[in-house]
């Protein structure tokens, strides 16, 4: 009876062991893929700065509390703040509180499943920070920083087909001049003495644009258990509100709600 036991444990152990090992070989392979992908994310990005800022990384740090735009507008409760600083800690390897712009990128890859968001899509979200001063390739960043950008990254993937092609596809060059404007249209909505702007107020304004009602309908369903919408859920939307900017500048008198 031994013999037979130990003969099956002696079967199935190198069996257990190739598993394990398969198990590692994949975890690791994606790990290279998450920072195979950071690091180009990362190039694109400093391909955009001149080439005396590259290089300077080190010497500027950025604080959530320097931009004061995102400081008032971009709240997050303790669970968020908790979870995107576990994985803030684990990249921040010297413990000192702040992540190089690699380190955001990868920090990013893994707070997200692998392969969530898209190359486009994640380069709209560095975009779009730095259109409001932040940029991630300028330094160092700091938690709440890093939440911001966590945080929109999060918020896109959860958005429908609709509104990801949205963000894939949006003109960037286009969108940075219409920022200041974006920016106006936010505070203009702003509820009374508040940091949010009502779901209402906001299909008030996609209906004045021109949206479709199939589409008016797709974004009324996906946020009937929103209430209000803060700066990063604008943000997520802004393709949006771009479009429709572009529809009635080129044809103010049309009525139709085709979008």
């Amino acid at each position: 009876m031994e013999a037979s036991q130990t003969s099956q444990s002696g079967r199935h152990g190198p069996l257990r062991l190739n598993h394990g090992v398969l198990l590692e070989m994949e975890r690791v392979r994606q790990a290279q893929e998450r920072k195979a992908k950071s690091l180009r994310a990362l190039e694109k990005q400093r391909a955009r700065k001149p080439s005396e800022e590259q290089g300077s990384e080190a010497k500027h740090i950025s604080n959530f509390a320097d931009f004061n735009f995102l400081e008032k507008y971009c709240l997050f409760n303790r669970e968020e703040l908790a979870l995107y600083k576990r994985t803030f800690d684990e990249v921040d390897k010297d413990n000192d509180g702040y992540l190089s712009s690699s380190e955001v990128v990868t920090a990013l890859k893994e707070t997200l499943p692998l392969g969530a968001l898209t190359d486009s899509e994640e380069i709209y979200v560095y975009r779009i920070l730095e259109s409001l001063d932040y940029r991630v390739t300028a330094g160092l960043t700091d938690l709440r920083l890093f939440a911001v950008v966590a945080s929109l990254a999060q918020k896109i993937t959860a958005l429908d087909g609709f509104m990801r092609s949205l963000v894939g596809n949006v003109d960037l060059k286009a969108l940075e001049p219409r920022m200041y404007r974006a920016k106006q249209l936010f505070l203009c909505n702003l509820e009374s003495e508040s940091t949010t702007i009502s779901v209402q107020q906001f299909l008030v304004e996609l209906k004045a644009g021109g949206i479709s009602r199939v589409h008016e309908e797709k974004v009324r369903k996906e946020l009937r258990h929103t209430r209000a919408l803060d700066l990063l859920d604008f943000l997520t939307y802004l393709p949006l509100f771009v479009l429709i900017h572009k529809s009635v500048v080129s044809n103010p008198l049309d009525d139709s709600r085709t979008l």
